[in-house]
């Protein structure tokens, strides 16, 4: 089902996107959602890359390629691997970034074919980088006066369609535009994206931008005319020479062209206020006259306010097919975790996605206070504890049973602050993430800590975690039990009252003790499993 504009128009949208070679992907597959589609990870998993080959795809510009550099944009392996083996021309790698479209049913034979990774017949964009066959007899040479030599420079650059035929950005198949919050400042940013902007606006209006232009050009010689001729009158008569502006007055045009707001361009605004403009400006026209539009971070440089007054704003945008590179749990949840595509190095040749997260847990996160949601989701390993006193005292415990801190051994620990654990163990059953609920019984084991948690018990990823004795119902309870001595020397006659009325303020004095701390069992055995 495709995109239905708000003036009737059917818009094409991504369906699937496949990397070969491309930065650090060998072979990676993404099929998004048809509207909204928020990548998060780590550092270094990619996300910035997908959102920059998805934009180099739709541009049909091989000038964009050439400035960022092949050397930059083919995967190191897969030179490594080469210069590793058989270095002969067919061996030579190929790097690939192919877009599968979905144009809603309107038949385009200029994009319609097989000529795909995938040989299936489709609608569709890819850019190919391959070594040059005319030059097979250079690149055999050069190979062979230089061991690891790579011929980059006679790889060629081409865009095609599906239907194997070439396009370039005056006959674009996919309409898109990039907001790069890490570039804001920079002047060629700024002019491309007024310049992608403006031929949007003027799309159908072919007519309007020559009159633009035209009437720029008159501007133009009426200045030299006019303003000029008395300067040019002072140079001596028998010279040659006069003052006058540059040439390529169509570029000049577009070059000169700058959005206002309020009326000040946006080149002079702060970086904050130029990611709020640029993506409302963008989401004006997405899935009118922008069919693909791409975020990158742009929590960078926003107030909390401003940016919750931007996830509103693409909250309620309705047409267009968004993709938002993004480290902010709020975004990820406040744009519904459904729409989540994680960055995982446990999946290697896919995103891990949460659209079939349950509708309730999605709007459960939505609703609650911002988690560490997505320090959970990238997280390998975790181990949920149940408040902040028991997540003040964990490191220590954590050092003292595996003799290093949990970030050694990648375990990430999370306060869940109340929240339902089964709501984190819900996305963790989908993520296939090892994860460890340390909790208390609350006096009754078998309905808080066994049937609580039976959804999960099969699953070997998932461990629960709790004390036995249920008069010990809570974790300073167990802590005072297994360190009654410590307790007493440091809270006096009246410690574990003090330690259930003031939690974390007695969490935090505990930490501040030079005598050990023994490690109640149940987070032990939390401990040692996680390492296993």
């Amino acid at each position: 089902m495709a995109h239905i504009s708000e003036d009737g128009k059917t818009m094409a949208f991504v369906r699937k996107i496949k990397l070969i070679n491309y930065r650090r992907f060998r072979s990676y597959t993404i099929e998004p959602n048809q509207k909204l589609n928020v990548f998060a990870g780590d550092n270094e998993t990619g996300k910035s890359s997908i959102l920059e080959a998805i934009d180099l795809v739709a541009s049909g510009n091989t000038r964009k390629v050439e400035l960022i550099g092949l050397d930059k944009l083919f995967n190191v392996e897969a030179v490594k691997e080469f210069n590793a083996g058989a270095r002969t021309f067919k061996n030579l790698p190929e790097m690939i970034v192919e877009l599968y479209l979905d144009l809603g049913g309107i038949l385009d034979h200029t994009v319609n074919g097989d000529n795909n990774t995938d040989t299936i017949t489709c609608d569709g964009i890819r850019l190919i980088c391959r070594a040059d066959l005319d030059y097979q007899t250079e690149i055999t040479e050069s190979m062979r006066e230089q061991v690891d030599y790579f011929p980059f420079d006679y790889y060629t650059i081409r865009f095609l369609t599906f239907a194997d035929e070439g396009y370039t950005g005056y006959k674009k198949k996919l309409r898109s535009i990039f907001i790069d919050s890490l570039n804001m400042s920079s002047d060629y940013a700024t002019n491309d994206f007024v310049k992608r902007m403006y031929s949007q606006y003027t799309e159908e209006n072919v007519k309007e931008r020559a009159v633009h232009k035209s009437k720029y050009r008159q501007l133009r010689n009426s200045f030299q005319v006019d303003a000029l001729q008395s300067l040019n009158k002072r140079i001596p008569p028998n010279k040659n020479y006069a003052f006058g502006l540059k040439a390529g007055l169509v570029t000049g045009f577009e070059n000169d062209l700058m959005i206002y707001e309020d009326d000040i361009g946006i080149d002079s605004k702060g970086t904050g206020r130029q990611v709020f403009v640029k993506t409302d400006f963008a989401l004006e026209k997405s899935g009118s006259n922008i069919d693909v539009v791409l975020i990158e971070e742009p929590e960078n440089h926003l107030s909390h306010v401003n940016l919750r007054k931007l996830i509103e704003r693409v909250s309620s945008t309705q047409g267009g097919q968004l993709f938002i590179a993004t480290h902010s749990s709020l975004i990820s949840t406040r744009l519904e975790l459904q729409n989540l595509l994680i960055m995982h190095k446990m999946a290697a040749n896919k995103p891990i996605s949460l659209r079939n997260l349950s509708g309730d847990t999605a709007k459960y996160f939505m609703k609650a206070p911002v988690a560490s949601i997505l320090e959970f989701a990238i997280s390998d390993k975790a181990i949920l504890v149940e408040g902040p006193s028991e997540y003040m005292l964990f490191e220590r415990f954590y050092e003292s049973v595996a003799n290093c801190k949990p970030e050694v051994d990648g375990v990430h620990v999370i306060d869940v602050r109340g929240l339902s654990f089964k709501r984190y163990l819900e996305i963790a059953q989908l993520l296939q993430s090892k994860v460890a609920v340390v909790t208390d019984n609350d006096g009754n084991v078998q309905k808080n800590c066994i049937d609580k948690y039976a959804d999960f018990s099969a699953d070997p990823n998932i461990k629960v975690c709790y004390g036995d004795d249920e008069d010990k119902s809570t974790f300073e309870k167990v802590l005072y039990s297994d360190n009654i001595d410590l307790c007493n020397q440091v809270f006096g006659d009246t410690a574990l009252d003090d330690m259930l009325n003031n939690k974390t303020e007695a969490a935090y004095t505990l930490l501040g003790q030079d005598r050990p701390i023994a490690v109640p069992k149940y987070i032990k055995r939390a401990i040692e499993w996680i390492k296993e």
